[in-house]
């Protein structure tokens, strides 16, 4: 999905959005303009025509920056920010924010009550590091997290850190709330489990990863269980005039303790976190470090935040340096989903051939963001490294070049079959029957059904001649059946409501 909204439109109008199956789509109705802002930028355009949305928001920030608190410059701001709150709704932010039950109509709420006060945002943009949509939307979704987490921060910890950092009271709380504990020897015998854990357990892993420890081996749990004793009699010698039913027992096997230290993760996750009920005690939960629950590293999100700004401007950078040969391979393997088996015949070259090219341009380009990441965060290149960036660059690539395809139907959409707009936007855009769609339009179902054929032709004529010409490729052979699958998904998810 793409949104395209123009200059005015950017700065004078709001979304209407909402959760579908599919996920966060915009609604098929109009924008919501704010009367007040498009007067007001038009008047800005009339003065400077050739302004570019960037220039203008860059403008407004100055403004604000000089505590000149025109509410408009802000109202504009807010307006410009609904794509950025849109896309981190749709993306990272619901992903990290799932396991607090965030629906993505929930981020992107919480991401438009930030937005709604652009002078935090930018209050310390400097307009050199990157561009004023990419600040925000680093600045949006760390306030949104922010917000969400607090009074959470125990939910950033895995499973095995999880215990250091829990309070005695928190634990007694979710003892009592979720395990309906009342007697107070039992809540002491968890209480001083935990105190033992915290005592005694000491891990090798370096600083920077203590947020995901590892579970104590057998030799460290035996230590906690004599640790665990050892504060079962200093309580029993306090109350030794309180009968037996008061006295807490000593533990003879270590597997006893782990259970109960099981059983404080589990509640404080359920009671702090509201994660669903994990599995500690099964084999790939103790033994992959991969399946522990890991919501939020402050240390490590900071490393994967300073990527995410970057990787736009570092991945089209390293494309262009690309021989050309090699970028049209990205972009048809990428953008329009072509197979290296059908581009054998396209470029008339073999299968590993096309395999390899594609595979060096793809490590060149992450050559970029692993020089990035070596010269900005210290960090050497290694294959654990490569690895982290590999996944984000190729969803970039994916979004970017398809995009950039949709862009190319979308201006001969606007401009060869505009009297059609209507009758997609109810047959794809709302997803009404062709019969609904042909009473509404008043004429019979087969012309609609007729129509829709004619428009999907003319799009697949129209791209393949677009490639032949732009690309000096000929996908009428051996592409033309992407080609048809590409143009039948852009018109299932084309921005009919940004369109009049």
């Amino acid at each position: 999905m793409s949104i395209n909204r123009n200059i005015k439109q950017k700065f004078s109008t709001f979304l209407n959005v909402e959760e579908q199956s599919r996920g966060l789509r915009i609604r098929i109705s109009h924008l919501q303009t704010r009367f007040q802002l498009a007067k007001n930028i038009n008047s800005i355009l009339e003065s400077n025509p050739d302004g570019t949305a960037e220039y203008f928001a860059q403008t407004f920030v100055k403004e604000l920056q000089k505590n000149n608190q025109t509410k408009l410059y802000a109202e504009h701001l807010s307006a410009y920010l609904e794509e950025p709150c849109f896309w981190l709704a749709r993306g990272e932010l619901s992903q990290q924010l799932e396991p607090l039950k965030y629906s993505k109509l929930d981020c992107f709420q919480e991401a438009r009550k930030v937005a709604a006060q652009p002078i935090i945002i930018y209050e310390k943009y400097n307009f050199t590091d990157s561009n004023p949509s990419t600040w925000a939307k680093l600045q949006i979704k760390n306030k949104v997290k922010q917000t969400a987490y607090s009074g959470r921060e125990l939910c950033k910890y895995a499973t095995w850190s999880l215990p250091k950092y829990l309070s005695e009271n928190r634990l007694k709380e979710a003892l009592k709330i979720k395990l309906g504990i009342k007697a107070k020897k039992e809540i002491e015998s968890y209480v001083f489990a935990v105190k033992s854990y915290k005592a005694i357990y000491r891990s090798s892993q370096p600083e920077k990863n203590k947020g995901k420890l590892p579970e104590p081996n057998q030799e460290q749990w035996l230590e906690i269980q004599k640790y665990y004793n050892f504060q079962c009699s200093e309580y029993n010698k306090k109350r030794k005039d309180s009968g037996e039913s008061d006295r807490l027992e000593e533990i003879d096997n270590f597997q006893l303790i782990r259970e109960k230290i099981c059983t404080c993760i589990k509640v404080a996750r359920d009671y702090i976190c509201n994660f669903e009920d994990v599995d500690i005690n099964s084999p790939e939960q103790n033994n992959s470090h991969e399946t522990e629950i890991l919501v939020f590293n402050p240390e490590e999100q900071e490393i994967e935040t300073e990527e995410n700004q970057q990787i736009i401007s570092i991945c089209l950078f390293e494309f262009s340096k690309l021989p050309p040969e090699c970028q049209k391979l990205i972009q048809l393997s990428y953008g329009l989903d072509i197979s290296q088996t059908e581009m054998t015949k396209i470029f008339g070259l073999k299968q590993y051939q096309i395999s390899r090219k594609i595979k060096r341009s793809e490590q060149n380009i992450l050559k970029g963001l692993v020089k990035w990441s070596q010269v900005n965060l210290g960090i050497s290149p290694n294959e654990g490294i490569i690895k982290e960036q590999n996944q984000p660059f190729k969803e970039w690539l994916r979004d970017y070049f398809k995009q950039h395809f949709g862009r190319i139907l979308q201006e001969n959409l606007l401009a060869q079959h505009q009297e059609k707009i209507l009758m997609l936007r109810l047959y794809y855009g709302e997803g009404l029957e062709m019969e609904i769609v042909a009473e509404k339009l008043n004429v019979f179902p087969q012309k609609i059904a007729g129509d829709i054929e004619i428009v999907k032709q003319n799009l697949e004529i129209f791209l393949q001649e677009w490639v032949k010409e732009k690309m000096a490729l000929s996908l009428s052979n051996y592409g033309s059946n992407k080609i048809a699958s590409f143009v039948e998904e852009w018109l299932k998810d084309a921005p009919y409501a940004m369109w009049n």
